[in-house]
């Protein structure tokens, strides 16, 4: 990875994590955030659309069973793939003596699933405009707004979109804490928020989906590729993160150690199937994936073509996101069991950012004319596409 460029992330523009976007938010509220805010209410009124027009599925309603059976009566279920995580923020709204009339509770058990989507999205535009600029963040915020994978996961009580944003967290988190060890201060304490966020955003990724587990040693190579000179410090601070994550874990499972230590058991070395990176059917169904967003997978395909072949965007900026999202593609093909699906959809927002960092490298250029016009239009596309879809869930 090559020294930043114009565009670039420096260690004042990562100096805050992925979750804590109360700085952001005390500045002068103008334009930039109003048409954040825009895009945020775009999505917003596509998952209530979503949610207005579909009933529960039969699996929202067994995660609301599971989680008032767990706050009830402090039963953990027995299935240990699924972690009791997404059965409890199910229930959380849920009144106890309302629960079976699925149709009267479809909100409640809902919106603590849209505020976790809309929460992800203000991270989006946070990272991708501390990183390069008002630009940036519009261009990821844009793609993640009318992205349908993220529309119909914000709108329903499955695990997904915890996950996702858990995962994005993490990873962010972890770079931002990291570059807060060039100050010469004490490394614990002076970092017990920042240490406090990224034990919350694994314990959310891990307890939304137990595969994610594996994205620890993602974050913490960051984390030691970013202050090669205080890996110490680094390594104290991913292990105090790591011990936070861990106790609200066992915390998804009532403080039932055995429980907890199955769930995590199933991750084990049966669930490895690397010989699916050598099946036709994986890139098959890999590539459905990606058609179904056609304008997001069109500009990935032309950023990773200028990340090749143009210098300029080859910083740790743009690398870090693209890293992560190849890393959690890998993941998904490997672990169909314990994600597939859910690991290609945490990928996406790290495709996001990634995007938004080399095209506002090339909107920097001469050419910047003609890249804004043909981003424009696609950007247009991807909206009517998402709204297109919408129109058809009567």
């Amino acid at each position: 990875m090559s020294t930043p460029g114009p565009a670039s992330v420096t260690a004042k523009s990562l100096n805050e994590p992925a979750f804590a976007l109360q700085h952001d938010w005390r500045q002068q509220y103008g334009r930039p955030q109003v048409f954040a805010s825009l895009l945020l209410l775009a999505f917003l009124g596509q998952c209530l659309w979503l949610m207005a027009h579909t009933p529960l599925s039969p699996m929202e309603q067994s995660y609301i069973q599971q989680g008032q059976a767990q706050l009830s009566a402090g039963t953990v279920a027995e299935d240990a793939v699924r972690s009791p995580l997404t059965a409890l923020t199910a229930s959380l709204e849920v009144p106890r003596d309302r629960f079976q009339r699925f149709a009267e509770v479809r909100w409640l058990a809902r919106l603590p699933f849209l505020i976790a989507g809309l929460l992800l999205g203000a991270s989006i535009w946070y990272v991708a405009r501390r990183l390069y600029g008002n630009v940036g963040g519009y261009i990821a915020l844009a793609l993640y707004a009318f992205a349908p994978s993220m529309v119909q996961r914000s709108a329903a009580a499955q695990p997904m979109i915890l996950a996702t944003w858990g995962t994005f967290g993490a990873i962010f988190t972890a770079i931002a804490v990291s570059h807060t060890l060039y100050a010469p201060r004490e490394v614990v304490l002076w970092n017990w928020k920042r240490i406090a966020l990224l034990g919350v955003a694994l314990a959310l990724a891990v307890g939304a989906q137990v595969g994610l587990l594996l994205i620890l040693p993602l974050a913490f190579a960051i984390m030691l590729y970013v202050v090669p000179e205080r890996r110490r410090a680094a390594l104290a601070i991913f292990a105090a993160a790591c011990a936070v994550a861990w106790l609200l874990f066992w915390a998804f499972y009532n403080f039932h150690l055995h429980a907890m230590l199955r769930g995590l058991a199933h991750l084990g070395g049966r669930e490895f199937m690397p010989s699916l990176l050598g099946h036709k059917l994986t890139y098959e169904l890999l590539g459905v994936f990606f058609l179904r967003l056609p304008a997001p997978t069109l500009l990935l395909i032309a950023a990773l073509i200028t990340y090749a072949v143009w210098k300029r965007p080859r910083y740790f900026g743009t690398t870090a996101p693209l890293i992560a999202f190849a890393y959690l593609i890998l993941l998904g093909i490997v672990l169909p069991q314990q994600g597939g699906y859910t690991m290609f959809v945490a990928a996406l927002p790290f495709a996001f950012v990634f995007i938004a960092g080399v095209f506002a490298d090339l909107l920097a250029t001469s050419a910047a004319g003609i890249v804004f016009g043909m981003l424009t239009g696609i950007l247009i596309a991807h909206a009517l596409f998402s709204l297109m879809g919408l129109a058809r869930v009567r």
